[in-house]
C-alpha cells in the first residue's frame, strides 16, 4: 500500500481545477438564467408553463424542472435541465486516483443535464390537449473512485454524451386561461405543470 498517496504537485493541480469548477459552473447557472430571462417577453405571447418533477433514479435521480412554450396551434417547445442527483463536479477531481488503494463507484452524473425538446400537440387547441415531445439533452458523466486513503473523489473516465429523450404528456386549459398538466419525460422524470394561456 502506498504510503503518500498524492504529491503536492498533484494536491495544487486538483485544488485549482476545483476552484475553476466552482466558477465555471456558477457562470453556468448565470448563463441559463439570463437566457431565461431573455426569453420572457416572447413567452409572453405564448402559452407558457413550468414543469417540476424528479428524474428517474435509473439515471441518476435529481430534481427536474422545465419551462415550455406553446406559439402555434400544435407545436411547442421546452427547455429542461435535471440538477445533479449524484456526485457534484466540484467535489471531484479531474483525474484518475494516484495510488491503488481505492473503490470504484460506477459511473455518477457529476453535472446538470440540460436539454431543448419540441412539442407536438395532435388536439390543437382544445381544452384537453394531450402532447408528445422529443428532444436532445447534453449529460455529463463519469467513472468515479474514491481514495481509501484519503476519502476523495476522483474522474477515473469521463462519460459524457448526448442523449435523446421522449415526453408524453397532458394538458388542461381552464376557461380562465390557466394551464395544469402531468407527464412523463425520460430523462426529466415524471412531472407536473403549472401555466398560463393567452386570451
Amino acid at each position: 500500500m502506498d504510503t503518500f498517496p498524492i504529491s503536492a504537485t498533484q494536491f495544487i493541480a486538483g485544488t485549482r481545477k476545483t476552484r475553476a469548477r466552482t466558477t465555471t459552473s456558477k457562470n453556468w447557472a448565470i448563463a441559463v438564467l439570463t437566457a431565461t430571462l431573455a426569453m420572457t417577453n416572447s413567452l409572453a405571447q405564448a402559452d407558457t408553463w413550468i414543469s417540476a418533477g424528479s428524474a428517474p433514479a435509473s439515471s441518476g435521480g435529481g430534481f427536474s424542472l422545465a419551462v415550455a412554450s406553446k406559439k402555434s396551434e400544435k407545436f411547442g417547445w421546452g427547455l429542461g435541465i435535471v440538477f445533479n442527483g449524484e456526485i457534484a463536479g466540484n467535489n471531484v477531481l479531474d483525474y484518475p486516483v494516484p495510488h491503488n488503494n481505492y473503490t470504484n463507484l460506477g459511473t455518477q452524473r457529476t453535472g446538470n443535464a440540460i436539454g431543448l425538446d419540441a412539442l407536438w400537440f395532435p388536439a390543437g387547441e382544445s381544452a384537453w390537449r394531450p402532447y408528445a415531445g422529443m428532444g436532445l439533452y447534453y449529460d455529463k458523466r463519469a467513472e468515479i473512485a474514491r481514495s481509501n486513503v484519503t476519502g476523495w473523489h476522483y474522474k477515473q473516465q469521463e462519460k459524457s454524451a448526448v442523449l435523446m429523450g421522449g415526453e408524453l404528456g397532458m394538458q388542461y386549459r381552464t376557461a380562465g386561461g390557466t394551464l395544469w398538466g402531468m407527464g412523463y419525460h425520460t430523462i426529466r422524470g415524471g412531472f407536473l405543470s403549472v401555466g398560463w394561456a393567452t386570451p
